[in-house]
């Protein structure tokens, strides 16, 4: 169950972070006026519009300020087909329009933020989670579940847009925009109703003659910084999640460092296990010794498996025509010497013994009894 807590958190986590740094990825870029000037120069709006280079990257640079809201409208001057306009933008739609994108990328920018701090909160909870000896399977798993699903939601809007894109355009704007969503509904969803909607601009809109041209280029900028992101969580996870279980081998030609806790198991199978543990454990001086003995395929300590040899138990052979061995006790341990005792004699009396013959009187006593 911790386990399973622990990556969830992981997975939400690591789909705010890849948010909250596309997010600022897309104002880098946006951000670039060099960028979009070039782009400006590439499709050609200049002459298409009647309006210099300078002009509509100035003009440009007036409504994302705006959209940040580092300015207070969208009221820019310029020359257009060689008349002098005080208000390029004067479509009432326009303003409403940048109005509700103002709203949404300021709040998309306190969202990333939040994004951001929640991300990094959820990720260390779930590095703490997973019982020990589990910690870089989920913390693995989890980055790259949550990159695989930013990417897939990705390359699923990306196929979309390029299939159908007046399909995709209305429904994103539908989605960012749910007051339009209610709105059309509330008309009867018919196409009159869908003209009245403010971010269906009038096709002389100058805003749209302007941005339509680039709009390719900055999302493809924007989606190749993405998708990078993307990409490196993606090799950040598979590096958490399989460094552990590297061969031993390729271990060896990186001089063999296995980074791990001191009562967690290493993730190796087999005896690359010992082999890793005796590498890593060896005196710096003997390294590059053990180092060549492991390539040639030697073992490291020939000693070590001599002295466990010899320190086998010996073994008892039997043969056929030897008496079956009485089984063997433990021995004793031995007590505390005593000093020995005098025992009186004793007498062993036998029942099958013969009588004991009395003993012959010497001849002297004999002689003087005569």
């Amino acid at each position: 169950m911790r386990n399973t807590i622990g990556k969830l958190c992981v997975i939400i986590g690591t789909l705010l972070l890849i948010f909250a740094v596309a997010f600022i990825s897309v104002s880098f870029v946006l951000r670039d006026s060099e960028f979009i000037e070039d782009e400006y120069e590439k499709q050609n709006v200049s002459e298409l519009m009647g309006m210099s280079t300078p002009d509509l990257s100035a003009a440009t640079d007036a409504l994302l300020d705006y959209m940040r809201g580092e300015r207070d409208n969208i009221r820019f001057g310029a020359r257009v087909n060689g008349a002098d306009l005080e208000d390029i933008f004067y479509h009432e739609k326009e303003v409403v329009h940048m109005a509700e994108v103002q709203s949404l990328w300021l709040g998309l920018v306190s969202f990333s933020r939040y994004a951001l701090l929640v991300g990094v909160v959820l990720l260390t909870v779930g590095a703490i989670l997973p019982d020990r000896g589990k910690k870089r399977a989920v913390i693995g798993s989890g980055v790259i579940w949550g990159a695989g699903i930013f990417g897939g939601v990705l390359v699923f809007f990306g196929a979309w847009a390029i299939m159908n894109f007046q399909s995709f355009w209305t429904v994103f704007h539908f989605i960012i925009f749910p007051g339009s969503l209610f709105q059309y509904l509330a008309a009867g969803a018919t196409p009159a109703a869908m003209n009245e909607l403010n971010w269906v601009l009038s096709s002389d809109s100058l805003m749209v003659k302007m941005l339509m041209p680039i709009f390719p280029g900055l999302v493809m900028r924007c989606a190749i910084f993405v998708i990078a992101e993307i990409v490196l969580a993606l090799l950040i996870g598979l590096l958490i999640r399989f460094a552990g279980s590297r061969k031993v081998t390729e271990a060896v030609a990186d001089i063999v460092t296995v980074e791990r806790d001191t009562n967690e198991p290493v993730v190796v199978d087999g005896p690359n296990l010992v082999l890793a543990h005796q590498l890593q454990n060896a005196p710096v001086s003997k390294r590059e010794e053990l180092k060549r003995r492991a390539e040639a395929g030697l073992p490291l300590y020939e000693e070590q498996k001599r002295v466990k040899e010899e320190r086998q138990e010996p073994t008892i052979e039997l043969r056929e025509d030897a008496p079956d061995p009485e089984p063997t006790q433990a021995e004793p341990v031995p007590a505390k010497e005593e000093p020995e005792q005098l025992q009186e004699p004793t007498i062993e009396l036998r029942g099958e013994a013969p009588d004991e013959e009395p003993a012959e009187e010497p001849e002297e006593e004999k002689e003087q009894e005569e």
